[in-house]
């Protein structure tokens, strides 16, 4: 019995501890990328990528929506992937709002920059 109540302690002090589910850094990190994420536009690389809830739905890049594009997101919600054909668009979440966008195509240098949340 008295086993079963320290086991019992160990795991309410590992919920109720810093970086355990109820922490706000789990609850970022689970946050949805329903939504339009734009940006880029002065850099000269400007880029939309949308989803509908945690489902890829588009990417707008070099001017026109790239037809052959699929995209995941990670299981922790932290990243998303996007890729087509030609390349690859790595996106990583910087807050609730916004993130940052890697994209890396075939004989192209990369380029990374912000992207928010529309």
């Amino acid at each position: 019995m008295k086993r079963l109540a320290v086991i019992l302690l160990l795991l309410l002090g590992a919920i109720s501890s810093p970086g355990s589910i109820g922490s706000p850094a789990f609850a970022q990190a689970q946050q949805s990328w329903n939504g339009t994420w734009a940006g880029g536009w002065s850099e000269g690389t400007g880029a939309q990528i949308v989803f509908a809830g945690d489902e890829f739905i588009a990417i707008y890049w070099r001017d026109d929506y790239v037809s052959d594009a699929t995209g995941a997101v990670s299981p922790d919600g932290a990243t998303a992937t996007v890729r087509w054909s030609r390349g690859e668009a790595v996106l990583t979440r910087d807050g609730p709002t916004s993130t940052r966008v890697t994209v890396r195509e075939r004989g192209r240098p990369a380029v990374s920059f912000a992207l928010k949340k529309d």
